[in-house]
């Protein structure tokens, strides 16, 4: 009895079966999603990867024609030129679009292969498909995020100098001008700081939304940061295009905005730059659009300001002047002089206005106007009003102690000292240091200086008032005066513009105003003082009005230390 068999090896068999189950399991667990197709481009099969990405099932694609591409995406020719590539060189790969079986399409990258059997035929293509939109999402929002602001989705600075050095290209190809308007929002400050940052933000969406809807498709609307925005208008004809541009835009910004239910006016300044005329580089016609706008701010009589040469020399005067401010403030180059006021009944000095002068070391005397805005847009004014008010203290206190009746000394007081916390400190400081009598010392504030934020304003004038000082309304009448704000306010004088008093004889309307003012002072316990009377005439109209208080001319210019002391003596008398 025996047994008859055969041993067959089957270890390459084995490994055969095992490379096909590997195979199978990497088919079946990768992340991307993976068709074997005929030549004929029939679906074979497909992976449960691919079936996830697009959400089709086996039967709606098994034994059926390929059909992964997204309708109307791809140029017509774009499918032809892609399985002409796999047919010349066997492989083929890219970005599409694809589509899912709810019809959304999706970013993808598509690769193609060609498996042929051992003689070359063609056997079948193997198609991976991999769900990029999510990479291709964050791609576009790091691509929006450098070049787009993301409050307003407006173009930014960098996009918007690319797209200037685009038009300077075409305009130079083209012989065509570019018109470069910068604007900047008037009071986006106050209502940021009165309504909050929510409103701000609010005011600079719609502004960026009116900013559209005023120029053209082909032109740049671009938020440079702040409140300041660019428009880059490619093709414009002449100058007077840009007049036209700017026209449209001042016009839109001038319609009230509505700020969560509250109306808000907030008007702009515009400058303007052309190309070639005003510059040939971005640099140059961006630095020379700003100064337009910087000369449009200063001078809101004007609608819109266009670039010339000589504001050039002029912002580098100003940057000299600048320099020169500094070592002023570090050399005490300034000085004050001192302007009575007079009661009109007995000709007694009241008190008087001290009134910084900066004496230069080559220039001479510089009136307060030409550096005081200076001086606020740099940041030493504070450090120069702490001197002014110092300087007027100490002076009140060495006069009173040699027996000069010299009054209440005033002191003007810009808005960023206004508002800056350490004010009230300062103030208290300098009467301690003095030894001056608080109610001796009188701080005079512009209207605008308060009107921003109208309860903390009122918490200033308070904390001030408090130390004991007397606080006065500057150029009364010419600001957002408002009697909401007035019987809140613990003044003690409203001081009548100069602009009332300068016609007051011939006009018609300044008497009534004047006489207005007077009786509201009246109304509510306030003095009242007339500044710019020049003349005897102007100083009788007022009496007849029931001011009592005069400055000006009439009286005497501001004086050097020494003749206001000479005046003092003499009892300077005003005949009126």
């Amino acid at each position: 009895r025996f047994y008859e068999g055969t041993v067959q090896d089957i270890t390459e068999r084995k490994q055969h079966e095992e490379k096909i189950r590997l195979l199978a399991t990497v088919f079946d667990s990768v992340a991307d999603g993976i068709l074997i197709v005929s030549p004929e481009l029939t679906v074979q099969v497909v992976n449960p990867a691919y079936r996830s990405i697009t959400g089709v099932e086996v039967e709606d694609v098994v034994g059926k024609p390929l059909a992964i591409l997204a309708d109307g995406v791809h140029p017509p020719e774009f499918e032809a030129e892609l399985w002409g590539a796999v047919r010349r060189s066997g492989r083929w790969q890219g970005e599409v679009t694809g589509v899912r079986r709810n019809g959304e399409s999706f970013a993808a990258a598509l690769a193609v292969t060609t498996v042929r059997a051992p003689g070359g035929a063609l056997e079948h293509y193997v198609l991976t498909l991999a769900d990029i939109s999510q990479r291709k999402y964050q791609e576009h929002q790091i691509r929006y995020q450098a070049s787009f602001d993301r409050l307003t989705d407006l173009p930014n600075r960098w996009l918007a100098c690319e797209r200037m050095e685009e038009a300077i290209l075409h305009a130079q190809r083209f012989r065509t001008k570019i018109v470069v308007a910068y604007i900047d929002l008037d009071r986006f400050k106050q209502v940021n700081d009165t309504l909050g940052h929510h409103a701000g933000d609010e005011l600079l969406k719609l502004a960026a939304r009116r900013l559209r809807n005023c120029t053209r498709l082909s032109d740049t609307v671009s938020r440079l940061g702040g409140d300041e925005f660019l428009v880059i208008a490619p093709d414009a004809g002449d100058r007077a295009a840009g007049a036209r541009l700017a026209e449209k835009i001042l016009y839109s910004m001038g319609e009230p905005f509505d700020l969560f239910g509250q109306e808000v006016y907030c008007g702009a300044s515009v400058g303007l730059a052309f190309y070639p005329d005003d510059g040939e580089s971005t640099d140059q016609l961006l630095r020379n659009a700003d100064l337009a706008m910087y000369h449009a701010k200063r001078h809101p009589e004007f609608r819109f300001v266009c670039y010339d040469d000589g504001m050039r020399d002029q912002a580098d005067r100003k940057m000299g002047l600048e320099n020169d401010l500094r070592r002023a403030v570090a050399n005490q180059e300034f000085e004050l002089h001192f302007q009575p006021k007079v009661e009109m009944a007995t000709h007694r000095i009241i008190g008087a206005e001290a009134l910084i002068r900066w004496r230069h070391p080559t220039r001479g005397l510089i009136s307060p106007a030409d550096f005081i805005p200076l001086a606020e847009d740099t940041g030493l004014i504070w450090e120069i009003g702490a001197w002014t008010l110092q300087t007027a203290a100490g002076k009140l206190a060495e006069w009173r102690s040699r027996g000069l009746s010299v009054g209440v000394m005033s002191v003007n007081l810009s808005p960023r000292q206004f508002q800056d916390g350490r004010l009230a400190g300062l103030v208290r400081t300098v009467i301690a240091a003095s030894g001056v009598p608080p109610e001796y010392i009188e701080l005079e504030l512009t209207e605008g200086a308060m009107v921003g934020d109208i309860e903390k304003a009122a918490t200033i004038l308070h904390q001030l008032k408090a130390i004991g000082v007397k606080l006065s309304i500057d150029d009364f009448g010419t600001g957002y005066s408002s009697l909401a704000y007035l019987k809140r306010f613990p003044i003690d004088t409203l001081k009548i513009d100069r602009s009332f008093v300068r016609d007051i004889v011939t006009s018609n309307s300044d008497p009534a105003i004047v006489g207005t003012i007077v009786t509201l002072a009246d109304s509510l316990g306030f003095a009242t003082i007339a500044e710019g009377v020049e003349t005897h005439e102007q100083a009788e109209v007022l009496k007849r009005q029931r001011c009592q208080h005069i400055q000006g001319f009439l009286v005497s210019r501001p004086l050097e230390e020494n003749a206001f002391e000479a005046f003092v003596l003499d009892n300077g008398a005003v005949g009126a």
